[in-house]
């Protein structure tokens, strides 16, 4: 096909036109993303407050108030972990020394 049968066809118009937009907007959308080494604060960056004078004591509250909440419940599951352990321990014997009195050879009597 010849450079004027091409040009004079409208679908290879509307092509050229629509590559010709998508490079555009390409280039465009290049120019607008920022690149990894660049810094972006994000809104909710920008928008944060600055901690105040009373952030510390504040903090010290918290986790004051924190501890004193948890500590029966992480107390009582401590002890319902320390029940199940030596349950498992008991058993883990037990079936230990079943084990080892099975396999043990029998040793004759002595005369």
């Amino acid at each position: 096909m010849s450079d004027e049968a091409r040009e004079s066809n409208p679908l290879v118009q509307r092509v050229d036109a629509l590559l010709r937009r998508h490079q555009e907007a390409a280039k465009s959308a290049e120019e607008e993303v920022p690149l990894l080494t660049e810094i972006v604060a994000s809104a909710a960056e920008a928008s944060a407050p600055t901690p105040g004078p009373n952030a510390d004591r504040l903090a010290a509250d918290l986790e004051r108030a924190l501890v004193a909440r948890l500590a029966p419940e992480f107390d009582r599951r401590l002890g319902v972990l320390r029940a199940d352990l030596e349950r498992e321990l008991r058993r883990a014997v037990r079936e230990a020394v079943a084990h080892a009195l099975a396999v043990r050879e029998p040793t004759p009597p002595a005369d």
